[in-house]
């Protein structure tokens, strides 16, 4: 397995290796990294977690220009948004024609715009790459490349960022509806999300691991 700190030896990897997965530094976790225009990839992705592919995969995007290429957001929702972004965000927004169901269950797509600065460079070259936990249903997620290879995941290499924050997981926000829906309160605490909404006042359901 490759490990390192080289963002254009992974990029490589993920653009010219059909079905290619590698574990991802983020601002939280490590996040298991596939090119969402790769299906094989996706599909290995469900299995390496071991969970239903009906709950969906966060994609990580560089910038709002790629988040609007992938899903329909609103002025009001590009303003909010862009308070939060990068930061650990995810939001549920209605997904464009063309993205594949694995990634869109229900023609919703989950982004985000990662601050970390390798999974930034990594998307940035790459292009949006899917970012759920490096772990298999329920397991703590990984907050080092040591944790990573300790779950023993049949993926071809680790970006090696050192340590993550690890702590709560990015916060989940369902923006399809109105009001919004937090799906899981995490990083960003509901409260200052719900100051800043425009307009929509969020919701909160129990914590879920769909994503």
């Amino acid at each position: 397995m490759l490990i390192t700190a080289d963002v254009s030896s992974i990029a490589h990897l993920l653009m010219h290796r059909p079905g290619a997965v590698i574990a991802c530094p983020t601002e939280t976790f490590y996040g298991l990294a596939a090119s969402i225009g790769d299906r094989a990839a996706l599909a290995r992705v469900q299995r390496l977690k071991g969970r239903d592919a009906a709950k969906g995969l966060i994609v990580l995007v560089a910038d709002m220009e790629t988040a609007q290429r992938l899903a329909h957001i609103t002025p009001a929702q590009a303003a909010f948004l862009g308070r939060f972004w990068p930061g650990a965000l995810s939001v549920l927004l209605p997904s464009r024609a063309h993205i594949p169901a694995e990634l869109a269950p229900g023609g919703r797509i989950a982004l985000r715009i990662s601050p970390h600065p390798l999974a930034g460079a990594l998307v940035a070259a790459v292009g949006p790459v899917t970012s759920t936990s490096a772990n298999p249903t329920g397991y703590p997620p990984a907050v080092s490349p040591s944790e990573v290879l300790a779950f023993d995941l049949a993926i071809d290499a680790i970006l090696d960022g050192g340590p993550t924050p690890g702590g709560a997981p990015s916060t989940l926000v369902d923006l399809t509806c109105d009001p919004p829906l937090c799906l899981r309160e995490g990083a960003i605490a509901l409260a200052s999300l719900r100051t800043d909404l425009p307009d929509m006042a969020a919701q909160k359901r129990n914590p879920s691991d769909m994503r």
